[in-house]
């Protein structure tokens, strides 16, 4: 993590997966900091059908949505795109949650509320790779 203090999302797209817009707000301000093109999805389906129409660097994915939860989103996506990095982010915090989110698909996993430090490093770490 030697250059995470230089790191920018400049001309990276990033994809929320988030239906309560105070939660996408939160996001949303901690990545302004870094540049990124930021895109907004309320639902799972609603997710399907823009990773279809533009390529995002990676999709942080709320899994309670409604529609179509953020694992069916999560399959979905992966099956056409294998290579975005999604991660996970739920108040859910079960070790049972956890792996269903890997076994879906997810690269990553973080809890609500979110910590503005442990989100930016495990961004960080699946764009940088």
């Amino acid at each position: 993590m030697n250059d995470i203090q230089n790191f920018t999302l400049e001309d990276k797209k990033i994809l929320i997966v988030e239906d309560e817009e105070s939660n996408y707000d939160l996001l949303r301000v901690i990545l302004k900091k870094y540049k990124p093109q930021i895109f907004w999805a309320k639902d799972g389906g609603e997710a399907i059908k823009m990773s279809k129409e533009e390529h995002f660097d990676l999709i942080l994915m709320d899994l309670q949505l409604p529609v179509v939860s953020g694992l069916e989103a999560t399959r979905e996506i992966k099956k056409n795109y294998p290579d975005i990095p999604i991660i996970a982010q739920t108040a859910y915090v079960m070790t049972e949650d956890r792996q269903k989110a890997y076994d879906a698909g997810c690269d990553g996993y973080i809890a609500k509320p979110l910590k503005r430090k442990h989100l930016i490093e495990l961004i960080y770490k699946h764009i940088e790779k």
